[in-house]
């Protein structure tokens, strides 16, 4: 599981060649009795998401390209049925982004891509993860290209 999520990652940066096809027809085998595994649930609802991003056409993201950009930005909530990330650390980390995008003492490229957010205790709360998921790399590019 955690290789074929190493790939989705791949594909998702343009690194790798996975299709919608393939997400469709994954299977992943059961944990044994007593070991414990990923939720099939949240693993189906992820895998769908991945899915409807692969077969859809790409969203077009605005170009950040300041803190003030940034803050305008309207983030989309978590869909019904989904949990999102949860707003309180993604916007530290997206303070931290717009601070060093107007020159100070910020967050770095690699830390943007390293960066990993829990998920909303609900369905229905938090920040849209796959629209996060598709910002971050395109901040950490922008940090990047500034040499930061």
């Amino acid at each position: 599981m955690d290789a074929y999520l190493d790939r989705i990652e791949a594909t998702l940066r343009g690194q790798d060649n996975l299709t919608s096809k393939d997400i469709r027809d994954v299977r992943f085998s059961r944990p044994l009795i007593g070991r414990r595994g990923y939720d099939e649930t949240e693993v189906d609802a992820f895998l769908s998401r991945v899915e409807q991003q692969l077969s859809g056409p790409l969203r077009s993201m605005p170009q950040v390209r300041s803190w003030k950009d940034l803050r305008q930005l309207r983030i989309p909530q978590a869909a019904a049925g989904q949990r999102g990330y949860r707003t309180a650390q993604v916007d530290r980390m997206l303070e931290e982004i717009g601070v060093a995008l107007d020159g100070m003492l910020g967050a770095t490229s690699e830390e943007v891509l390293k960066a990993r957010f829990s998920y909303s205790l609900l369905s229905g709360q938090g920040y849209d993860t796959s629209f996060i998921d598709e910002l971050l790399p395109q901040l950490a590019g922008e940090l990047r290209r500034r040499g930061k």
